[in-house]
C-alpha cells in the first residue's frame, strides 16, 4: 500500500526484499527515526531550489505537508502534485519522476 506501484515490478520486489530481510531491531529503529523525527525547525535554513513532487494517493504522507514544506522553505521551491499512488514514487512511479530529474540536470 506504501509503494502505490506494480508489486511485480523487479525494483520493487528488489526493494520489499530487502526491507523485509532487514533485521527487526534495525528495521523497528530505521521506522522510529523517520516517524519521530521533527526537522520543521531546519526548513528555514534550506536556500537552495526544491521541486517537491507529490502523490495524490500518498498514505505516509498526505499533501498538506508538500504545501506546509514549499511554504516554510527559505529558497524558492515547486510543489507538484501527481496523479499517483504510493510514498516512493520512484518505485511506484518512476515516468513521473525521471522527467523532473533530467529537467533539473540540464539546468
Amino acid at each position: 500500500m506504501v509503494f502505490g506501484g506494480d508489486m511485480k515490478s523487479p525494483t520493487v520486489h528488489k526493494f520489499s526484499y530487502t526491507l523485509f530481510n532487514m533485521r527487526q531491531d534495525i528495521a523497528l529503529s530505521v521506522f522510529q527515526t523517520f516517524v519521530q523525527r521533527n526537522l520543521r525547525g531546519v526548513l528555514g535554513r534550506v536556500t537552495m531550489l526544491c521541486h517537491i513532487l507529490q502523490s495524490t494517493k500518498d498514505l505516509a504522507v498526505p499533501v498538506v505537508v508538500s504545501e506546509y514544506i514549499h511554504q516554510h522553505l527559505d529558497g524558492e521551491s515547486i510543489v507538484e502534485v501527481k496523479p499517483s499512488k504510493g510514498h516512493l514514487l520512484l518505485l511506484s512511479s518512476p515516468y513521473i519522476i525521471i522527467p523532473v530529474l533530467l529537467c533539473h540536470i540540464r539546468k
